[in-house]
């Protein structure tokens, strides 16, 4: 049995998968489209242990309280990371981590990477088209969903009206295989082979999580590696993500995490396969 450990930003996430995999012999899969990158450390919440700014292959693990996590640090933020390679790298570390006898514990927030997983998602592996990106990062979110929309009406059940990249990225594919993304976006069958655990308690206790989280964020330099990842990625889209567009405002840093953290439980609530339990 392979495990899914899922949940809002700050919910506690690692810190219960690391403790599963210490009872069950197992190792980490990170599902965070965001920990991936080398640099991104502080403002990721990525576990100390695992800071880098040189990328590793990606049957390299980071070992965090002895475990050995997959997916972490694997790309940098001048080459774009697609939910199509993340389901490639994450079946070959299933298969490694298996072969090592151990068990496969997926751990993380980003919705689509987990229901892609489980639902068996065949995402084509289509090269990024920067020159196409570029005129279409010109645009505005809101324009960028309804031109989405208007080419593809069923991507609204899975694409956020906010969610600039992943539209894009949608928009990139269809440019480039001539096909609706949601007809692309093949669904095999379901994967029963996966235990998924949520971690959540409720919205005052994350707020105090996200808080405080926010402060050591701030603490631990976030500042000089905003300043450090601008320096080096001028170009980096991926830098007015959470907790780096909002420049280390603290107030804005809990604001934006808390309204991400009900995104992602909205998401949720689509799946009746999760047992929820407090972090």
């Amino acid at each position: 049995m392979k495990h899914i450990i899922l949940g809002p930003t700050a919910s506690g996430k690692t810190a219960y998968a690391i403790s599963l995999a210490k009872q069950v012999y197992g190792a980490v899969i990170s599902a965070d489209s965001r920990q991936v990158y080398t640099g991104m450390n502080i403002g990721t919440a990525k576990p100390r242990e695992a800071w880098s700014d040189a990328p590793h292959a990606v049957d390299t693990p980071d070992i965090i309280e002895g475990i050995p996590h997959y997916l972490l640090n694997i790309a940098t933020l001048n080459t774009p990371y697609t939910l199509s390679a993340w389901l490639t790298d994450t079946k070959k570390c299933i298969e490694i981590i298996e072969s090592n006898e151990q068990v496969p514990i997926i751990t993380g927030g980003t919705m689509l990477y987990i229901d892609a997983l489980v639902d068996g998602y065949d995402i084509p592996a289509i090269e990024p088209d920067i020159a196409f990106r570029e005129k279409l990062e010109e645009k505005s979110a809101e324009e960028l969903y309804k031109e989405l929309l208007q080419k593809d009406p069923a991507a609204s059940s899975f694409i956020e009206p906010h969610n600039s990249r992943r539209i894009i990225r949608a928009l990139e594919v269809m440019h480039a295989t001539g096909k609706k993304f949601s007809d692309v976006r093949k669904k095999n069958k379901t994967n029963t082979d996966f235990e998924i655990t949520g971690i959540f308690e409720n919205y005052d206790v994350l707020r105090d999580r996200i808080t405080k989280r926010a402060e050591i964020m701030v603490q631990e330099g976030l500042a000089d590696e905003i300043a450090h990842l601008r320096n080096t990625y001028p170009e980096a889209k991926l830098l007015q993500t959470m907790n780096y567009k909002e420049n280390c405002d603290l107030e804005k840093m809990v604001q934006v995490n808390m309204r991400y953290a009900h995104r992602q439980m909205s998401w949720w609530k689509r799946r009746t396969d999760i047992n929820w339990i407090c972090g």
